[in-house]
């Protein structure tokens, strides 16, 4: 009970680091700190808290996107059971090369989903600007910081009690 009550805060709060991140070091700077956050929850306590923060997540970041509601919802629901699938197959427990194969995985699955969706939507997109531009920065930023944060996550659930 006690995650379902924090995880729309961390959502908030994730949602405001990476806007003061952004804010301050722009793309390059600027790590995907809610999938992190589904992520965690995927690996810490399974789908369904995995689910739940992907759903809050997702309405903070499509409050305040230009693509249409629902796009992160949906990338992000995806990214939570593909990570179901990645956990049961590939990954090992207590591994950070694990992890950070696991993040690999999930910000190039969100990168894909986001890139499709905008090309259904405005039709024109270069594979290429997108590789440059959006996979690989949001990648090298998001693996940078990706153990840290899971051990600030981990601190904290062991802080809360959940």
């Amino acid at each position: 009970m006690r995650q379902i009550l924090v995880i729309p805060l961390l959502c908030y709060l994730f949602q405001l680091f990476e806007y003061c991140l952004f804010s301050l070091f722009g793309r390059w700077g600027d790590p995907h700190l809610m999938l992190l956050l589904v992520i965690f929850f995927n690996l810490y306590s399974g789908i369904r808290f995995s689910l739940w923060a992907a759903l809050c997540g997702g309405i903070l970041k499509d409050c305040f996107s230009t693509m249409p509601f629902g796009t992160h919802i949906f990338s992000y629901m995806v990214c939570a059971c593909l990570g179901t699938f990645v956990r049961r197959h590939w990954y090992e427990r207590g591994s950070p090369v694990s992890k950070l194969l696991m993040v690999l995985v999930l910000v190039t699955a969100h990168a894909l989903i986001m890139a499709v969706v905008f090309k259904m939507v405005f039709e024109e997109l270069r594979w290429g600007d997108v590789v440059a531009s959006v996979w690989f920065p949001e990648l090298l930023a998001t693996m940078v910081v990706a153990l840290f944060v899971f051990e600030r996550l981990r601190d904290t659930a062991r802080l809360l009690k959940f």
